[in-house]
């Protein structure tokens, strides 16, 4: 890239992810210098983190650690982090770097027009380099569906690990969110929709992670029944901020 970003904050939860971080941080980190001015890296730690935070500090010192108390679950660690970000924009990615850091510079010039740019696997130009096995792409395929159906018709994949937000949208939207697991993805864009800041959704390259902490089974019907709290929850009007 002849031409470098101005500045960026980017969060990374983590859970039990120390063998996993030291494959892709130096990624992360030569990849921001080489193309931002300024940056950040925030590693949102969910305990129990084991040696996390010195593994992270070990590749680069100037990390910036966040620590839930207790074990809050991915949603809760990603809001805690989302809201210490200084720069703009904000970015949080998921540790195991499913879809590569380099697809930032291809989210970045829709924030000209829109509040937030959600990267996507489930469009017709998404690149799929290795897909899910068989049965969590099914239930992978089904989620999709029971999302549309009750919270959010228009975007086709709310679950992919690497979302790009204007700054000054992070307190509206992070502060009504109450969904710490897994499913918080979707609840954050529904929140977004209804304090009516624009969403776009962009094709990016994704491959699966065969060391993936979700449990197909339990998981899965955590995140459907949390998909019914937020039905609920948007009936309420608990989404609608002030």
């Amino acid at each position: 890239m002849a031409k470098k970003f101005k500045e960026i904050s980017v969060i990374i939860p983590i859970y039990k992810d120390e063998k996993r971080l030291k494959k892709t941080l130096p990624k992360i980190v030569q990849y921001l210098k080489d193309n931002f001015t300024k940056f950040e890296i925030i590693i949102a730690l969910d305990p129990p983190a084991g040696t996390t935070e010195k593994t992270a500090k070990s590749i680069f010192k100037n990390v910036k650690i966040v620590k839930n108390k207790k074990r809050m679950g991915k949603g809760y660690s990603v809001k805690e982090g989302m809201l210490k970000a200084v720069y703009d924009p904000v970015l949080f990615i998921d540790a195991d770097l499913s879809t590569p850091v380099e697809e930032i510079e291809i989210l970045m010039p829709y924030l000209k027009d829109n509040d937030v740019i959600i990267g996507s696997r489930n469009m017709k130009e998404s690149i799929i380099k290795e897909r899910q096995p068989f049965l969590r792409s099914t239930l992978g395929n089904i989620y999709p569906i029971f999302v549309r159906l009750l919270v959010i018709k228009d975007i086709r994949d709310t679950q992919c690990g690497f979302k790009l937000f204007r700054k000054d949208i992070l307190k509206p939207v992070f502060s009504l969110q109450r969904i710490g697991g897994f499913a918080f993805d979707a609840e954050i864009l529904l929140i977004a929709k209804k304090r009516g800041y624009k969403i776009k959704e962009i094709p990016v390259e994704w491959s699966n992670s065969k060391d993936s902490r979700l449990n197909v089974f339990k998981d899965s019907l955590k995140m459907a029944i949390d998909v019914a709290k937020m039905f609920v929850n948007s009936k309420r009007g608990f989404y609608d901020g002030d």
